[in-house]
């Protein structure tokens, strides 16, 4: 349709063609018949056109010999454009104009980080692909839109856009859309010379997954300081110090504490050094016999003819060099605490049927004595084997063996708890510090290091090991060359053999750090290393801060 509109006359008479369209209108004046729809390009394929251009911010185009420049108006609301001829294009904007807007077009578009142009009314000009991203609209749904009535929709809020225009000055807000997203956005008015304002551009980063982890980072730091709460709890109940990270010894200490509330018989199984004592201590500091006596005694270390006498005492006279007046064996020493028996698979077949008696019964007899003796005593017994495989093989009491079998709690070794290493490590260098005066800390690359190893001996090997260390190095900060070689008690020993449960990245990543941190040490710089060894200088660089460089 043809519209009587002054300005369309007017800019008629300057050879300037105009077009104003809305949601409902198309109005243009002569000069668009006379350059498209004469030449057979129809109003419908025109304004489809000029709409797209719109909601693609595209407000400069060259059509047909035409340049188009156009508006958006926010009264009348709708899109204006002028029309010249191409000819004449020298005269309404530069060449250098004309290649910067497109140089600033392809920036635009190519931004990962969402655009969102308002004039300075608030309506919608022109947004980029990421705005499609975080709202879930394209952007014909936005463009020309006020951001008040996006608002309203729920597409986004709040709007730093309302607070630039009323504020007047640049805005940062943390922003929430339709789909879920939180948006860290930047609005920043744009003035003319005359203080006028007549944009705001938004910069949107979207930190929903930033957000997400800081959230996850803050439960976790409220789960460690409960963790550390109920530990400090625990150690102040029990007297005992613990040094637990580990999922699986949380649950080990968990399954203690119910335990220690009943007079149960407890077997702790696990490999030598996992702490059994420590534990079986911890379990009896945690029950009701508390206050009562706790003893322990390795089975394997008695000889065989004294183990009955040291489990259960003597008369006097009962044999000779017996003590005159006779003595208290571990089981009357014990009478209303625990007694804690280690390497209970150890012990000669011919003690098992005189302990079996003394589980069932709750009395036994002195060696020489006729009268029986009543104790009540909880029993805590402790392996390293496989009772069950002992039973099987006749060195073992199947009755016994059910006996003590009662509530099993397996210790897991130090290589299946990586968690617990360093902490551990921590403590003894801090017990070390207050028994011999020697302050020692522990590097980064060091704690890798112990982390790694396979720790056989667990615990106690790790004590053992680092005690040797404070002992004998001269240095300040334990380092992984301090680790390495006193793990292979020389540096210039070959790796030793493939050690069960290491997996072989583990292995090559010790050795390799074996190799450069021998190779630096001599060289001195990453760009000569990289040289001794073959390599590139920024592997270099990446494997000495790995293996040398102390964090």
């Amino acid at each position: 349709m043809q519209a009587d509109i002054d300005i369309a006359s007017f800019l008629t008479s300057f050879s300037i063609g105009f077009c104003y369209l809305n949601e409902e209108t198309f109005a243009y004046n002569k000069l668009i018949e006379k350059w498209f729809f004469e030449q057979g390009i129809t109003p419908t394929d025109l304004s489809v056109r000029l709409r797209k251009w719109a909601a693609d911010g595209d407000f400069l185009q060259r059509m047909d010999g035409f340049l188009w420049e156009g508006r958006l108006l926010a009264e009348p609301h709708g899109f204006a454009w002028l029309v010249f001829p191409w000819e004449t294009k020298e005269s309404h904007v530069a060449t250098e104009y004309e290649h910067l807007y497109a140089e600033l077009k392809s920036v635009f578009a190519a931004a990962y980080d969402e655009i969102f142009v308002t004039d300075g009314e608030g309506y919608t000009v022109r947004v980029n692909g990421a705005c499609e991203r975080n709202y879930g609209l394209t952007a014909e749904q936005m463009v020309g839109k006020h951001v008040t009535e996006l608002v309203a929709q729920g597409i986004f809020s709040p709007s730093a856009t309302l607070d630039v225009i009323k504020q007047r000055k640049q805005i940062n807000l943390v922003q929430q859309t339709q789909n879920g997203r939180r948006l860290l956005v930047t609005a920043t008015p744009v003035f003319t010379q005359d203080g006028q304002l007549i944009r705001v551009v938004s910069n949107s980063r979207d930190i929903t997954e930033l957000l997400n982890l800081r959230e996850q980072l803050d439960q976790l730091q409220e789960r460690v300081e409960t963790y550390e709460e109920t530990l400090q709890l625990r150690e102040e109940a029990s007297g005992i110090k613990l040094t637990v990270r580990s999922s699986s010894m949380l649950a080990v200490l968990s399954k203690i504490e119910k335990v220690a509330k009943v007079d149960s018989t407890v077997l702790l199984l696990g490999e030598s050094g996992v702490g059994k004592t420590h534990l079986a201590r911890y379990l009896h500091n945690m029950s009701p016999r508390k206050q009562e006596p706790f003893l322990s005694v390795n089975c394997s270390a008695l000889p065989e003819s004294l183990i009955e006498s040291e489990l259960f005492g003597y008369e006097r006279g009962a044999f000779s060099g017996a003590h005159e007046k006779g003595k208290k064996g571990l089981f009357e020493a014990a009478n209303g605490g625990t007694l804690f028996l280690d390497e209970i698979g150890e012990l000669p077949l011919s003690m098992q049927a005189k302990l079996l008696n003394v589980l069932q019964e709750k009395q036994f007899f002195r060696i020489g004595g006729t009268t029986p003796i009543q104790v009540d005593v909880r029993i805590v017994a402790a392996t390293n084997q496989d009772l069950k495989k002992k039973v099987e093989e006749k060195t073992f009491r199947n009755d016994l063996y059910y006996r003590l079998n009662v509530i099993p709690i397996t210790i897991p070794p130090l290589r299946e708890r990586q968690e617990d290493i360093v902490p551990l490590a921590i403590r003894f260098l801090e017990e070390f510090k207050e028994t011999y005066g020697i302050e020692k800390k522990l590097s980064y690359t060091a704690a890798e290091e112990l982390r790694r190893a396979q720790w056989p001996g667990n615990i106690r090997e790790l004590r053992n090991f680092l005690e040797r260390i404070v002992v004998t190095a001269d240095e300040d900060v334990i380092t992984a060359e301090h680790i390495t070689r006193a793990l292979y008690d020389d540096e210039e020993a070959p790796p030793p053999e493939p050690e069960e449960g290491m997996t072989l990245k583990d292995q090559l990543e010790r050795y390799e750090g074996q190799i450069i941190r021998r190779a630096y040490k001599e060289c001195g710089s990453t760009y000569k290393l990289a040289e001794m060894l073959g390599i590139s200088q920024s592997s270099a660089m990446r494997k000495v801060n790995k293996y040398v460089k102390e964090l």
